[in-house]
């Protein structure tokens, strides 16, 4: 490793910047927030107090003209339809880039980003930090370790209940044509989890609705894809679920596994709290999933401790990845995958039946 650390300019100071990726850069040894963008001024002062050595800024534009020798990454946390354009600029001025998810509100404009960035040689990465929930790494591990074999059904659901919209958040007041939506929010994780535990689907279906009055883009969102082997994986996001349905729901021919409850290092976030706090990444143990198993005909069930979440690990591969040559923490081949699957899963929904997946991405 670097005895200087990699600096890192830091795009958007919302929810995604401030929440989700501020805590981890803090945190991160051999990284430091030198740069900061900005054009809110109460977000400015929260920017400022949190890093009082960083200069902040009102654009990308500016810190990358004004201050690019103090920028070796730019990490993008800014409105999804500015993610591809934001990170094209990073890339053309020389820097590793990290683009929140989703990575851009089609696959064309991901393929512009890749090829761009294999052109100038430089790391590109999304931040799909979801891998790194306790309860997803729990159901890898079963799989890995074969306690389940031969999965049938996936079962995946991210579901919230905010029946009213909030007339504040560009969220719920922008159309799908700007990365507006649950299928671009929610459903980037849903379907990036299912596509690391099984690859890459052969069939997507789509339901998508709008469920509260006013909204632009869709809040209720269920989508069904097929895999090499029979697996499939039927996942949901909506905005108004007063009764939340298991988070996971594995199903194979030698057992199951079922999970409620989120993952806590997003909670953990929202109230102020980092990597290497007390008890982070670990659940209250009544949150537990379920585990059964066919053993000598019979199916002896238990209750399963789920693995410890760790976000830290996305920003350590990162700077691993510049430092080292290593893997990124996300292969954005993979990224294009999910766009693509979203671009099929909306056309899905508008012809009301299943598709065909076509796609160029064969990694794993």
């Amino acid at each position: 490793m670097s005895d200087k650390p990699l600096r890192v300019a830091l795009i958007g100071y919302g929810l995604a910047g401030e929440i989700f990726h501020a805590p981890l850069l803090i945190t991160t040894q051999g990284l430091e927030v030198t740069v900061i963008t900005t054009s809110n001024e109460e977000r400015h002062k929260k920017a400022a107090a949190t890093f009082p050595n960083a200069k902040i800024v009102n654009s990308l534009e500016t810190a990358l003209k004004s201050h690019s020798d103090i920028i070796d990454l730019v990490v993008i946390a800014s409105p999804n339809k500015w993610h591809a354009s934001q990170a094209k600029a990073a890339l053309e001025a020389g820097k590793a880039v990290v683009v929140d998810k989703p990575f851009a509100i089609n696959s064309r404009e991901c393929r512009e980003v890749i090829d761009l960035a294999n052109k100038q040689k430089k790391l590109l990465t999304v931040y799909q930090n979801r891998r790194w929930d306790n309860d997803f790494l729990t159901i890898q591990k079963l799989l890995k370790e074969g306690k389940l074999s031969d999965v049938v059904r996936f079962e995946s659901r991210f579901e919230r209940f905010r029946p009213t919209l909030d007339t504040k958040k560009w969220k719920d007041n922008t159309g799908p044509d700007e990365g507006g939506g649950l299928l671009f929010d929610l459903g980037s994780h849903l379907i990036d989890q299912a596509c690391v535990l099984f690859g890459t689907p052969n069939t997507v279906y789509c339901e998508l609705d709008k469920r509260r009055a006013g909204v632009r883009a869709d809040d209720d969102a269920f989508i069904a894809l097929e895999f090499a082997g029979g697996v499939r994986a039927h996942l949901y996001a909506n905005i108004v679920s007063a009764i939340p349905g298991p988070r996971f729901r594995v199903l194979a021919m030698n057992g199951g596994y079922e999970k409620y409850g989120l993952d806590p290092q997003e909670d953990a976030l929202r109230k102020g709290l980092k990597p290497g706090d007390k008890k982070w990444g670990l659940e209250d143990v009544s949150l537990s999933g379920k585990l059964a198993v066919e053993k000598n005909g019979k199916v002896a069930s238990e209750i399963l401790v789920s693995e410890k979440g760790c976000y830290e690990h996305f920003y350590a591969a990162v700077r691993d990845a510049i430092n080292n040559n290593t893997p990124p923490p996300v292969n954005p081949e993979h990224a294009v995958r999910t766009i693509s699957i979203i671009e099929h899963a909306r056309q899905s929904a508008q012809l009301e039946r299943k598709l065909d997946f076509q796609s160029l991405v064969t990694a794993r």
